[in-house]
Order: C-alpha cells, then structure tokens, then sequence
C-alpha cells in the first residue's frame, strides 16, 4: 500500500499542478478567444448591414430613375393626346375651307368673288401649313386597300377596272399625326 500512496502523492501534486495550469491556459484561451471573437462578429454584423442599407438604397435608387423615365414618358404622351384632340377641331375648320374655296369657284366670275377667293386661299394654305409644323399629315388613300385602322368606309360602289376592297373615293380626307392616326379617312371602296 505504501506504493499506492507514493504513487497518489507523487501524481497528486503534479496533478493539481497540472489541472491548474491546463485550467488556467484553457481559461486565457477561452477568454482571448472571446474577446477576440466579440468584436469581429460584431464587425461582421455591421458588414452585413452596412451591405444590406447599401443593397436596399441602390434599389431605390433604380426604381426612383425608373419612375423619372415613367413620368416623362406619361407626360409626353399626355402632351400628345392633348395636341391630336385641338388638332382634330382644327381639321374641321380645315374641312369648311375647302367647301368654300369649292363653292366659291363654282360662283360667277366677277372680281369680287376672285378677290374673295384668293383671300381664303391664303388662309387656307396658312392653316395647312401651320398644321404640317404641327406634325399633321394628309393620308393618300387612293387606291390602296381598305384598312380599318386608316379608313373608314362610307360605301361601297362596283368597279370593273378595280379589285374588290381597293379604296376609289375619298369623301373626307384622313391625317396622321406622327404615328397616330388623328382621323380616319371617309371612303368608298370597290366591291
């Protein structure tokens, strides 16, 4: 037994020496560990906000260019719509003066009525012009086929010398305003 005993006091105080040292390093490790642990992922955490505000702003910032580029665009075809809706009225101005340059040529020929004319005439080839600065133009229709997207049919009249659905008359004229069609043309076509 006195061996067992050696043995226990021989390792004991080892031991203990031991399990302390080992306690004490575990222990600055764990602390090291964690104070240098804490502030890297606090770091990290404020990364990854920092990316995430970073992430959501640039989005903003797309979608506030994109609305811009919408609102421009709504404003412009705003502005468009408004300006085919005068110039429609305005067409129908256009129209009387072609009915008075017409009747007034079918009057006598005395110089009064001649002076009258080409005064209307002047204001007339004004009104066009000023519609032509405008972006209106005059369809040509004659001739081509019938398309419900430019024309509108007033009748139908047969024509041997024609194919069915070419348009042979015009009854009113129909204006482009740049792409848009600002009034269908009034015509009769062949059957």
């Amino acid at each position: 037994m006195t061996d067992s005993r050696d043995k226990e006091t021989d390792s004991g105080p080892d031991e203990e020496i031991v399990e302390e040292t080992v306690e004490e390093t575990v222990e600055e490790t764990v602390e090291e560990t964690v104070e240098e642990t804490v502030p890297l992922t606090a770091e990290e955490i404020l990364r990854g906000e920092r990316d995430s505000f970073e992430e959501k702003w640039l989005r903003v910032v797309a979608e506030l260019d994109n609305v811009r580029k919408r609102s421009r665009r709504e404003v412009l075809e705003t502005r468009r719509f408004t300006q085919a809706e005068i110039l429609r009225s305005l067409l129908e101005v256009q129209d009387n003066f072609e009915r008075a340059l017409q009747s007034a040529g079918e009057s006598s020929d005395t110089g009064e009525v001649e002076a009258f004319r080409e005064g209307v005439e002047l204001i007339f080839q004004k009104f066009r012009a000023i519609l032509k600065d405008k972006g209106v133009q005059p369809m040509e229709v004659l001739g081509v086929e019938f398309d419900p997207a430019f024309h509108e049919a007033m009748g139908q009249l047969p024509r041997e010398d024609t194919e069915p659905g070419l348009v042979i008359e015009v009854v009113q004229q129909g204006f482009h305003f740049g792409d848009m069609v600002l009034r269908p043309a009034k015509v009769i076509i062949s059957s």
